[in-house]
């Protein structure tokens, strides 16, 4: 293993947290947080003010076909174009919050039968990370599922969550080629295609 990229062992108490401010709670929390932080030479920083926003931790599911070789996708509205004066439906992987008692992999298999209508096999993880670690506090647990898609498609979505999804089962290689020309614009997801294309073999 490389030792440049064994991470360097800070804890907790290399953060001096000065104050936790509360600006808005709706579907998240943003938070503003007042602190200083160990450096790499062992000095403390200079206080500083980073804003942080959170809504819950997140499972994350790719359910692949090994039969038919393809994938299922989900299209809906996301807000996140508004800000750029873009009106987005994005394609993704299926995902859902965490809820209180419920693990990673539980809500990967209760989102696929909510959003994509398909039942899946164990959860293979694929990786833990943060999407956005600037000013965004969602961990997301990302997992590759193996399942039957032959009958799979249409609209999904829970109506007291205002959801509206689209199922699309689409080949392996076009999701990959949608990734390289734009359609599918979403991280986690490009991520979780390509993570799929190097290790199917892993779901055969």
């Amino acid at each position: 293993m490389d030792a440049r990229l064994t991470p360097t062992p800070h804890t907790l108490a290399d953060v001096d947290i000065r104050s936790r401010e509360t600006l808005g709670q709706g579907w998240g929390r943003l938070e503003r947080f007042t602190l200083r932080h160990r450096r790499f030479d062992g000095t403390w920083s200079e206080v500083i003010q980073r804003d942080l926003y959170t809504i819950a931790e997140v499972g994350m599911v790719l359910p692949y076909d090994p039969k038919l070789d393809a994938v299922v996708l989900i299209e809906q509205f996301r807000t996140c174009g508004l800000f750029w004066g873009e009106a987005t439906w994005l394609f993704e992987a299926v995902a859902g919050i965490v809820d209180p008692g419920e693990t990673p992999p539980e809500v990967a298999r209760r989102e696929a039968m909510e959003e994509a209508g398909c039942t899946i096999d164990a959860p293979i993880p694929i990786a833990t990370v943060y999407s956005s670690p600037g000013g965004y506090g969602e961990r997301t647990y990302m997992f590759a599922a193996r399942t039957d898609l032959s009958a799979i498609g249409g609209t999904h979505g829970l109506a007291e969550e205002h959801e509206d999804i689209r199922a699309v089962v689409v080949p392996l290689v076009e999701a990959y080629l949608a990734c390289l020309d734009g359609r599918v614009r979403e991280a986690k997801t490009i991520l979780m295609i390509q993570w799929l294309m190097l290790n199917k073999s892993k779901l055969t």
